[in-house]
């Protein structure tokens, strides 16, 4: 059995195959934040031209630091308002189709990513009755086993991220 921090490490998910090249004796590592996308699904052109300048500089860096590259993303992953005023009110933020795109969206930069869930992460309030629905369908579709994560980037290098789990009785 594992323990100290490997027991508390989730396996590691590749998503590429620049990924799977990754080589964590090297002490080499690279981490690409990006806060509070507010994904607005009638904008995606604007985030796919964003990601596009990103792409270069991830794969430079995967090159320059032993293939140890990661994506985090600090949360708010939609936007906190209706996407459709002209059919619903309803909150865009914390839905299943809001993580659904963020998901899809985060998986297209080619590297592994984490996500740090925000406050407007579980805002579902008309799709789910509870913060903790919310929050299965968030671990659910970003394929996380617990809101918190830590994993290993580099050599002696730990990549951790606490994430918010409470919206409605906060």
């Amino acid at each position: 059995a594992a323990t100290g921090v490997a027991a508390f490490m989730p396996s590691f998910r590749a998503s590429s195959s620049t990924a799977l090249k990754a080589d964590l004796t090297s002490d080499k590592f690279a981490v690409a934040v990006l806060g509070d996308l507010h994904i607005d699904p009638r904008k995606m052109e604007d985030y796919y031209s964003g990601r596009d300048q990103w792409m270069k500089v991830l794969e430079q860096e995967s090159a320059e630091k032993s293939g140890n590259v990661a994506l985090v993303s600090l949360g708010d992953l939609g936007e906190s308002k209706s996407v459709r005023p002209e059919e619903t009110n309803e909150l865009f933020a914390g839905t299943t189709e809001c993580h659904e795109m963020a998901a899809e969206f985060l998986r297209s930069f080619g590297v592994p990513y984490e996500v740090v869930g925000g406050n407007h992460d579980l805002e579902g309030i008309d799709e789910f009755d509870t913060d903790q629905a919310n929050l299965d369908m968030f671990l659910r579709v970003h394929n996380k086993p617990s809101p918190q994560f830590i994993r290993q980037i580099a050599d002696k290098t730990l990549l951790v991220g606490l994430s918010s789990t409470i919206f409605r009785s906060a």
